[in-house]
């Protein structure tokens, strides 16, 4: 049983950790963030969903994530975003099902950009903190507050724009087998592209790559990911994308898909 849930966790720690280094979304589906924000006393609702399957030597991990993003302009170049998911964990191995289901750790975060307006080289910083709200004994949450910060560059044209993430996330878990399993200190780095195909119609694309949270690889999980994103009016967007596991560390595919607000 030991075996079992050390092998659950670390499929569930895999995909949870990729997002948590990218404490949010730029534009859904991509994980990699941009620059932009919301404007002065201005709102965004976004509602995702993140379906992860994995099999690992005839271990079949699945994943849903279902969760709400609120996004508020603070200034016009300052932005406070909450992350609240909700997660379903689904691992079969040799006919035997074992599930876990509850709320994941929130994050809160900030976004501030620091340099450029509008179209051009842009600039920003995002730090967050994540909050121990999941259990940890069930593989919803890490236990202890982390913490993490992502630098930001965004190079925006009309019809297209590509964003660069780096980001940082330092955790200390709450489960002492936990904290010798899994390691404390996590980078990321993410490389993404926005292409307006057709009017209303974005083609989006990203690259992103992960220091892996397991300390007996050091094999960082890699992925590719591929979507578009429709704009229903000015301020509805509906999105969907795949993602792609590059090697074996990662989460063999993952489908997103999500529908934005903003008023």
């Amino acid at each position: 049983m030991k075996g079992k849930k050390h092998l659950f966790f670390i499929a569930a720690l895999c995909s949870i950790l990729i997002l948590r280094a990218v404490p949010s979304f730029g534009a859904h589906p991509l994980l990699t963030d941009d620059t932009f924000t919301q404007g002065k006393g201005k709102s965004q609702v976004e509602m995702s969903f993140l379906y992860d399957s994995d099999d690992d030597d005839g271990i079949k991990t699945e994943i849903s994530r279902p969760k709400a993003q609120f996004t508020y302009g603070l200034l016009d170049p300052l932005d406070i975003i909450l992350e609240i998911p909700y997660l379903f964990l689904q691992q079969t191995q040799g006919g035997e099902t074992t599930s876990q289901n509850g709320i994941g750790d929130i994050t809160l975060s900030l976004k501030w950009r620091f340099f450029g307006e509008k179209e051009g080289l842009q600039f920003a910083i995002k730090p967050s903190v994540t909050f121990p709200t999941g259990d940890e004994e069930k593989g919803l949450g890490f236990g202890r507050e982390a913490y993490g910060i992502t630098l930001i560059s965004t190079f925006d044209r009309e019809a297209w724009c590509v964003s660069v993430n780096l980001g940082y996330l330092y955790n200390e878990y709450g489960l002492q087998s936990n904290r010798d399993a899994y390691r404390q200190d996590i980078w990321f780095a993410g490389l993404s592209g926005q292409l307006r195909v057709i009017e209303k119609l974005w083609l989006v694309g990203e690259v992103g790559v992960a220091r892996n949270p397991d300390v007996t690889s050091d094999t960082p999980p890699a992925y590719i990911l591929g979507g578009f994103i429709h704009e229903i009016t000015k301020n509805v967007d509906l999105d969907i994308g795949y993602r792609y596991g590059l090697n074996k560390p990662m989460v063999d595919y993952s489908i997103l898909s999500g529908i934005t607000i903003r008023f």
